[in-house]
């Protein structure tokens, strides 16, 4: 028992299990009324109707022999067939497998939660560590997916398990067997998630490593080492990780390419070079409502490596200034902070001036953060916002509901992380670390009403495979 701080273990583990127990249960308290009344407005709904839950149909009336060719989503169809399971064998009314479907959400937020509860459980109550977590229960993208039949959720359950499999500080082969298979569970949910093989691949090559502790960033001694061990691991990584890449080639070649043929036009393989400085957009925007976890850090940052800080400040410019960066539907700048964009300067109409800013203030919250977090956490923390970064480059519809979930999962991890570190939250500390989350809660709770609540009827198109709307901006995010 640690007396300075008067909890005990079991205090510990209460304390966890109340968050774990706590987070799920108040999304389920928003989410389930709105199922049980039949809510069908917003983008999120008529995705639903369109697309996802025809697909679900579609694979139910065809069991036990799916077609799987062509089909209503551009994802891989495993979150569908799960569904059509459900469906086939219990029931195929459209409420009851939205509530099936609520409990991976549920499944979501019980990870995140309990994850976070224990590393920040010295200094953060349940109900705190909820607070923290609340921006991802009121984004409109989760929310959305947790009340209709779509599948983000279950693709976000999987690259929380991935992220939380690699900070584990043990290596074993119990460990990398079940990265391995929670890949693959998550590249037949969306396969364009399969940059978190790297992750295992990061892990594998540090080994290893202390829970705490705080370094300057980037040392040397952190990848470096002795060799033999680091290849024996980083080949083991590569065998586990093989048969994800196995499934995406599997349907990429059913397909003819990396989605459903009904939507190469829309997802087709195109680089959107707008990626990089949209998610540093993000990562600034929302880690400034968690500043608490990673001031400290930043400012030890500034005296120890200034050049850091300055350099990935440039960075963040030069990749906001190349690239064109003003809101366009048809190049696929879209949705979300576009809206705000649009309505701020341009350089030459093609220089959004808000996202150059916000791209450099990203770059060096990101540093911040990092600073914040032990050596093997940091590098496998980068390597997940570097890899998802890149494989959503390829993706040549830049609209938020693809990014704003990965980055507060990835925030609200961090700031685990960080007090896991040592980063201290004490007196008014503390307070700001609950309140920041709080109020950003709030403003994403707000839109989530806009766009939901305030949304139009969802009605069906009547898309087939084969014949599907160009693209799903017309209904407002």
């Amino acid at each position: 028992m640690d007396q300075s701080l008067g909890f005990s273990t079991g205090r510990y583990r209460r304390s966890v299990l109340a968050a774990m127990v706590g987070a799920p249960a108040l999304f389920a308290l928003v989410a389930w009324p709105m199922i049980a009344a039949g809510v069908n407005t917003g983008r999120g709904a008529a995705d639903a109707l369109n697309y996802h839950e025809k697909a679900i149909r579609t694979f139910i009336q065809q069991w036990p022999n799916p077609d799987l060719t062509d089909y209503l989503s551009a994802s891989t169809p495993g979150y569908h067939l799960l569904l059509a399971t459900f469906g086939k064998y219990v029931s195929d009314s459209r409420m009851a497998m939205q509530f099936a479907a609520s409990l991976i959400t549920m499944a979501l937020f019980a990870t995140i939660a309990s994850a976070a509860a224990w590393r920040m459980r010295r200094y953060v109550n349940a109900s705190g560590v909820i607070a923290i977590c609340l921006p991802l229960m009121a984004s409109m993208y989760v929310l959305s997916s947790g009340v209709w039949l779509l599948p983000d959720n279950a693709a976000w359950l999987g690259v929380t398990a991935m992220l939380l499999l690699a900070l584990r500080r043990g290596q074993s082969w119990l460990g990398w067997i079940l990265a391995g298979v929670a890949l693959v569970a998550l590249v037949l949910c969306r396969q364009n998630h399969l940059w978190a093989a790297g992750l295992v691949w990061v892990a594998a090559w540090l080994g290893p490593g202390p829970a705490r502790g705080e370094t300057p960033l980037f040392q040397r001694q952190d990848i470096g080492g002795l060799i033999v061990p680091r290849i024996g691991r980083f080949i083991v990584a590569l065998l586990v990780t093989m048969p994800a890449f196995a499934v995406v080639w599997g349907f990429h070649s059913k397909w003819g390419g990396l989605t459903p043929p009904s939507f190469n036009d829309m997802h087709g393989l195109a680089i959107q070079w707008a990626t990089p400085p949209f998610v540093l957009a993000l990562v600034g925007i929302f880690g400034w409502f968690y500043v608490a976890f990673w001031w400290e850090s930043l400012r030890k940052l500034v005296n120890e490596q200034a050049w850091i800080a300055f350099l990935a400040a440039i960075v963040g410019l030069v990749l906001a200034v190349l690239p064109e960066t003003t809101p366009d539907r048809t190049a696929g700048r879209a949705t979300g902070l576009w809206h705000i964009v649009r309505k701020t300067p341009q350089i030459a109409d093609h220089i959004s001036v808000l996202v150059a800013f916000l791209s450099m203030m990203g770059a060096v919250v990101l540093m911040g953060w990092l600073r914040a977090m032990n050596p093997r956490s940091r590098w496998i923390m980068l390597a997940a916002m570097v890899g998802f970064t890149v494989a959503n480059s390829f993706n040549p519809q830049l609209w938020q509901r693809y990014h704003e979930p990965f980055v507060l999962i990835w925030t609200i991890l961090a700031a685990s992380l960080a007090v896991w570190s040592g980063e201290r939250l004490e007196g008014p500390t503390r307070r700001v670390a609950v309140f920041g989350p709080t109020i950003l809660a709030l403003l994403l709770a707000y839109v989530s009403f806009r766009g939901i609540g305030l949304g139009r009827e969802a009605v069906d198109g009547g898309f087939t495979p084969g014949h599907v709307e160009p693209s799903g901006l017309d209904r407002g995010e």
